[in-house]
């Protein structure tokens, strides 16, 4: 009796493992041409790669202006702290 429980687990085993390799090769060929039809169409991305002057002077105006807005907040905090 023991002897056809492990051939009948031996065999479920194989069995398991090959449905694994088929589905992987199966979600494996999905995802290859899932990739070869994908194109970006980012404006972002084409900002930074085409009009490199122009994205590069958007991302240092960005800057600046969160750097004025931390500036100029931090100081009216200084001046309430300075009237009190």
């Amino acid at each position: 009796m023991p002897r056809i429980r492990l051939t009948q687990t031996g065999e479920m085993i194989v069995l398991i493992g090959n449905f694994i390799i088929a589905a992987y090769a199966w979600s494996g060929n999905i995802q290859n041409e899932m990739d070869a039809r994908y194109v970006e169409q980012s404006s972002l991305t084409n900002l930074f790669t085409e009009h490199k002057f122009w994205g590069w002077t958007g991302l240092l105006l960005i800057f600046v202006a969160i750097s004025a807005i931390f500036y100029f907040q931090f100081q009216a905090w200084e001046q309430e702290d300075q009237e009190e």
